[in-house]
């Protein structure tokens, strides 16, 4: 009874410590953080950013490579920088990437901080889920409204 007891609480226990050291190995590849930084500001890394004429890429990977250009044009390439900081100036429309070896951290086009890119791109993204929400609810709202007094007679609702 008492060797059954001991392997029950001993196993499991073993498993959750030997996969806490795979899931530390696995993470320890991976490590590293990416800021993007324009007039002061964190920006959200989304497929469209909007930045001012200058902005700053912080990272912490030993190593990234960065390429920015508009179709033919390179504004900016870099196999293998090891620097912490980058500058970039803007170029609106332009594509920039971001890669750590294989893996691709931010592949995004750049806009200048004009109002319509600000509506379009950055506030569209920030408040999508909550004004998604409220325009469902309210066009609910008057189908349930719609329904009722389209049978009154019936009394169906």
């Amino acid at each position: 009874m008492r060797r059954g007891y001991i392997v029950a609480t001993l196993v499991p226990l073993f498993f959750i410590l030997l996969s806490s050291f795979a899931l530390a190995e696995d993470n320890k590849e991976n490590e590293g953080m990416l800021w993007i930084i324009s007039n002061n500001e964190l920006v959200e890394k989304h497929a469209n950013i909007v930045v001012a004429d200058k902005f700053y890429i912080f990272h912490t990977y030993d190593y990234i490579s960065i390429r920015y250009y508009k179709g033919n044009e390179t504004f900016f390439s870099s196999s293998k920088h090891v620097g912490k900081i980058v500058e970039l100036s803007l170029h609106d429309g332009a594509t920039l990437e971001i890669k750590h070896g294989n893996d691709t951290l931010l592949s995004c086009v750049t806009h200048k901080a004009t109002l319509g890119s600000i509506l379009k791109y950055k506030a569209g993204i920030a408040y999508q889920s909550s004004i998604t929400s409220i325009v469902l609810a309210f066009i609910a709202a008057i189908a349930v409204n719609v329904a009722y007094y389209y049978n009154l007679e019936t009394r169906i609702l």
